[in-house]
């Protein structure tokens, strides 16, 4: 009993900013401890992915109300679940009521409900009788999660039972997952000796075909039923282009190194960190793939930290369109820039963990 009421303590001691709080007149139809949260929370949730150190054990997830950016929980998972997420967070995905989080060092993928209370667990130690390698990245659909796995392979995976059911062999380190009119689109990056994106029927599910990019391809984008990619390039510049699918023809439009989209409007960030000087540029731009234009994204009354520290990764909140800039110094706590569509600067507020990946809404 005193070991229980020591943890619930604990977890009282976590609130990052202004402590808990109660959920509004607006939430009065949602009850998180219906879903067996130890918590709180509000129904404006929203949960950022931080990936941690490589073998720090140090994943973890930051809870936060989107309508007010305001930050609660050091660490969701560990409040919820008791217990540490694991090594390197590297994607997280909702789908419907559920969330699933793929933590590549500690090779597993977790099914979390809405609330981040773990359902289930999918190690990949060993998958359908196959040494697929460690996951990467998740898309979901129909019921099925398509994963991609460093040994080289995209595993298919049931939601429900959280158990693998198939594989497909594709290039070297397959990294980023999107689908697109009845295919499965990823990269290959071969850590930099592949230069290939690999297509998959997912009706058939047997076998890839592939066609060439840049060298060590790494994102992916699937928006008005195009493709677009990004990668290192042989010359670590980041150029990203279009993909087109029935020619096979990549073309280079540009140079970013991280992205998001929504409705149709690509939001791109290229950070360029001199080396020499430590010292980081970052350039916003967009693309839009109604009209094909690209162009400057001028970001009102920028703050400093946006401008120069190396942006880690993009989301944006599909209920409001807004956009969430995420920087990391990859060694103390990251942070996120709050951006709306037209480029109104609405405010920043620190992650409770290094390296913030991605962000996952609910409402």
């Amino acid at each position: 009993m005193k070991l229980r009421c020591l943890f619930l303590s604990a977890l009282c001691a976590v609130a990052v900013t202004a402590g808990f709080t109660s959920c509004s007149d607006d939430d009065d139809d949602w009850n998180p401890t219906q879903e067996g949260s130890k918590i709180n929370m509000v129904a404006t949730r929203a949960f950022i992915l931080n990936e941690g150190s490589y073998n720090g054990n140090n994943a973890g997830i930051t809870y936060f109300d989107w309508r007010q950016d305001t930050t609660y929980i050091s660490d969701l998972y560990f409040a919820q679940n008791g217990k540490n997420l694991g090594d390197t967070g590297q994607d997280i995905i909702a789908s419907g009521n559920n969330i699933y989080v793929v933590v590549y060092g500690s090779n597993y993928i977790a099914k979390l409900n809405s609330v981040g209370v773990e359902q289930a667990r999918l190690s990949f130690d060993s998958t359908v009788g196959k040494k697929v390698g460690q996951p990467r990245y998740a898309v979901e659909h129909n019921g099925y999660l398509y994963v991609t796995c460093y040994g080289g392979y995209v595993t298919k995976v049931n939601t429900t039972s959280m158990v693998a059911v198939d594989t497909v062999k594709v290039g070297l380190n397959p990294e980023y997952i999107a689908i697109d009119n009845g295919y499965i689109y990823c990269t290959n990056s071969g850590w930099g000796s592949d230069n290939r994106v690999a297509r998959i029927s997912i009706n058939e599910f047997k076998k890839a075909e592939f066609f060439k990019v840049m060298d060590n391809p790494d994102h992916i984008l699937a928006v008005n039923n195009r493709i677009f990619v990004q990668g290192y390039g042989a010359a670590y510049n980041y150029p990203w282009g279009e993909l087109n699918t029935e020619t096979g023809e990549f073309k280079e439009i540009g140079y970013c190194s991280s992205w998001a989209a929504h409705n149709g409007v690509i939001y791109l960030v290229n950070s360029v960190t001199d080396w020499n000087t430590h010292t980081t540029t970052n350039a916003f731009l967009t693309y839009d793939t109604r009209t094909n234009a690209l162009a400057t994204w001028n970001i009102k009354n920028i703050p400093a930290g946006l401008t120069s520290t190396s942006v880690s990764s993009m989301s944006i909140n599909d209920k409001t369109g807004d956009i969430y800039i995420m920087t990391s110094d990859f060694v103390n706590n990251g942070s996120v820039y709050h951006v709306k569509a037209d480029g109104t600067y609405v405010g920043n507020f620190q992650t409770t963990g290094i390296t913030p990946r991605k962000i996952v809404f609910f409402d």
